[in-house]
């Protein structure tokens, strides 16, 4: 008979999540993860399978998060909803923090050149989700084609976080989001 688990699944799952995040995918083994969630790695293969499994769930434990967060972000759908995310993900945050680390979708991108067809999933699933979002914003404010400008708002999201991903530092990617911040300014 199976032992119990001493371990609550979401909250290792959280964490997981957390320092593929910060660390990246090919740093993060589950020998890392058993330093950081104090569960032992024949546990985590056991409840998640292998690394590229807990991966993909970590994947989708991003998605969820940051859908949540997007409902709140639009809750009142239209252009200010779209400045003030481009406005708000650059402004300074402590050394240590998360979102100095950027995007765990798109660190992803640039980090696992052939990734499975589960990673490229999530990763697509992702992207859309943010391209519908600025798409039902601008078409909210009736913004001249909504569906080209919405490709454009996701091209300059990824830009922005990936600098900010390679500078460590969320203000790295400023300069950038002020200019889409005017471009969009510009679309009234």
């Amino acid at each position: 008979m199976p032992r119990p688990r001493s371990f609550d699944e979401g909250e290792v799952l959280q964490c997981a999540m957390m320092t593929f995040w910060r660390l990246g995918f090919d740093a993060t083994t589950y020998k890392v993860l058993e330093g950081e969630t104090g569960v032992g790695v024949r546990s985590m293969h056991n409840t998640f399978g292998e690394k590229d499994d807990l991966f993909v769930r970590s994947l989708e434990a991003y998605h969820n998060m940051a859908s949540n967060l997007l409902d709140q972000m639009f809750a009142d759908p239209g252009v200010n909803a779209i400045k003030m995310i481009f406005n708000g993900m650059v402004q300074p945050t402590p050394d240590g923090d998360i979102t100095n680390s950027g995007c765990l979708m798109v660190n992803s991108v640039f980090e696992i050149p052939e990734k499975p067809a589960a990673v490229q999933a999530a990763i697509d699933a992702y992207r859309e989700m943010w391209r519908a979002r600025f798409q039902q914003a601008l078409e909210a404010d009736t913004i001249a084609d909504p569906a080209t400008r919405a490709e454009f708002l996701v091209g300059a999201l990824w830009g922005v976080l990936s600098q900010i991903r390679l500078a460590g530092k969320t203000t790295a990617g400023k300069s950038m989001a002020d200019v889409v911040v005017q471009t969009v300014e510009g679309w009234h």
